[in-house]
Formats: structure tokens, C-alpha cells, sequence
């Protein structure tokens, strides 16, 4: 009973089908669980700042384009 309340405190890794738990993982799967967390956190990150560029880039078009709506365009011949 007592070793089956510390395994529902053990982190787990879910892979696959299957579940393991992480402190029995060895050294080289538990440093590539941290890599792929690592790179999940930088591609939601720089997901956020391109969703962020975009909006800067939405605002600077609907200013331009306010500016230009008062500035009559140069007439093709």
C-alpha cells in the first residue's frame, strides 16, 4: 500500500501507447525528455512573438492605408 502511494507521486512520461516513469528512465531518454520539453516551451514561445509580428504588421497596413486614402495615386497614361 505504501509503495503504491509514492508511484501516484512519481512523474510519468506518456509515449506512445505507454506510460513510464520518468525517475526510471536512464540518464540519455530522461536528457532527451528534457530537450523535448525544452523545445516545446521554444516553439510556443516564438509561436507567441510571430502572432505577435503579425499583429504589428496588420496595424502598420491599416495605418498605411488610412494615409494613402487621403493622398490622390499617380495616374497610368
Amino acid at each position: 500500500m505504501e509503495e503504491s502511494k509514492v508511484d501516484l507521486n512519481k512523474q510519468k512520461l506518456k509515449f506512445d501507447d505507454s506510460e513510464y516513469f520518468l525517475d526510471d528512465l536512464p540518464k540519455e531518454a530522461k536528457q532527451l525528455v528534457m530537450g523535448l520539453r525544452t523545445a516545446d516551451a521554444q516553439t510556443k514561445m516564438y509561436e507567441d512573438t510571430l502572432k505577435l509580428i503579425a499583429l504589428g504588421k496588420n496595424k502598420m497596413v491599416q495605418d498605411l492605408k488610412m494615409i494613402l486614402d487621403k493622398i490622390e495615386p499617380i495616374q497610368n497614361a
